[in-house]
């Protein structure tokens, strides 16, 4: 998945934030009796047995995998993530159990004034207030408003936020690939300040153990939607709130009386995803986000075998390779001499012919804009569609979705 934005001024088009994510179905696998899930770790990274608060960098692991022999997370402890600059969701594969007392945190952050939230691992941020106010980043982007966000949606939408819309629901119960949520619009203007900012999408975590997962009674996993900023004296404007995100467990069983929390941000951001796939499910406690239950062991897919789109040009400019996600760093110019429509090349792996590709775009005023092409050129390792789409002055958001079931 990949991250980018379109903006324009000064009579040129700046693409600044693109998002291009595929929804995947993957049918789920048969069982055929009982068997021990192997989380397939190799126990690189040892047992992991924090005895205070920690903050796992992912900087220095830029696949999210981490590679343990078991954990035990004590009821005084809490972990959370700074996130890699792929933006990747969380990983722990356990070779044994993996117990959590305390708390493991990947939500997103609140926004504060015009400053957007920050979307946990694998989430996505939410948009900027002020002037030149941006919609949340994610699939499920809350749009902009003139005093009101929108919330943001992910497996259910998002409330209407005094009449801005939230944005579209996303993603599958498979949780195949591993999504975050998206984060909440910001907002142009708002009394006697100059705007807010929307909270950021929740992150994603997987956990796979080939022994026991126990969320304790006193523990819990929260991977909930930053809030957008608000006005401080009456809350009488807002951004909007990011939404949840996902929890995606992996083992022979499951138990605890603790918590998963896949809570959308206030103001009302959508419900994230939560997903057990387990033989036995002895859990007890409390699941926040709507929750599904399989037996789908396929834990991290072989590198190059999921679908995958990129937009890959935009109105025959080429998109940076290293899209930023930010207005302020545009990732391609557009001359404002371009006239609508505007083709947009979409290249895609792994991808059966004749899939119905959607563009959209989320421009910073006004509805979204959509239009459907197909990849018709190439095999379904590798082919590209075209796809022309009139794209309206002024900022936005410009990402790429499929569906397949194959």
């Amino acid at each position: 998945m990949k991250n980018d934005a379109m903006q324009r001024r000064a009579g040129g088009v700046k693409l600044s934030s693109i998002i291009f994510c595929v929804t995947v179905l993957v049918a789920g696998l048969p069982t055929r009796g009982r068997a021990q899930v192997n989380s397939g770790s190799d126990g690189s990274d040892g047992a992991f047995n924090p005895t205070v608060n920690t903050t796992i960098n992912m900087t220095s692991r830029p696949s999210g995998i981490y590679q343990y022999t078991s954990v035990n997370i004590p009821s005084t402890v809490t972990v959370t993530f700074t996130p890699n600059a792929n933006n990747t969701p969380v990983v722990w594969l356990v070779q044994g159990n993996c117990v959590i007392n305390g708390f493991v945190a990947v939500s997103g952050s609140s926004a504060s004034y015009t400053a957007a939230g920050l979307g946990g691992p694998g989430g996505y941020r939410g948009g900027g207030g002020g002037p030149a106010a941006t919609s949340g980043q994610g699939p499920g982007g809350g749009l902009v408003g003139a005093s009101y966000g929108g919330n943001a949606s992910y497996a259910t939408l998002g409330g209407t936020n005094y009449g801005t819309p939230p944005g579209p629901t996303h993603g599958n119960t498979f949780l195949i690939p591993l999504l975050g949520g998206s984060g909440g619009g910001g907002t142009t203007s708002a009394a006697q300040y100059s705007g807010y900012g929307g909270g950021g999408g929740g992150g994603a975590i997987l956990i796979a153990a080939s022994g026991v997962i126990t969320i304790a009674g006193t523990g819990g996993i929260i991977a909930n939607g930053g809030s957008g900023a608000n006005e401080p004296y009456t809350s009488s404007f807002s951004g909007g709130g990011g939404s949840g995100g996902a929890v995606r467990l992996v083992a022979s069983r499951t138990t605890g009386s603790g918590s998963v929390t896949a809570n959308g941000g206030i103001t009302t951001g959508g419900l994230g995803r939560v997903r057990f796939d387990t033989y036995e499910n002895d859990f007890s406690g409390w699941i926040a986000g709507v929750f599904t239950q399989g037996s789908q062991f396929i834990i991290v897919p072989s590198a190059g075998q999921l679908p995958q789109l990129t937009v890959t040009s935009v109105g025959g400019v080429p998109v940076s390779a290293s899209p930023t996600g930010a207005l302020y760093t545009p990732d391609a110019v557009l001359s404002a001499q371009q006239n609508n429509p505007i083709p947009i090349l979409v290249s895609c792996a792994n991808l059966p012919l004749n899939t119905p590709i959607t563009v959209s775009v989320k421009p910073m005023n006004g509805s979204p804009v959509s239009a459907v092409g197909y990849n018709t050129t190439g095999t379904q390792a590798s082919s590209t569609a075209t796809v022309a789409l009139n794209i309206p002055r002024g900022g936005g958001l410009i990402y790429a979705t499929a569906a397949t079931s194959h």
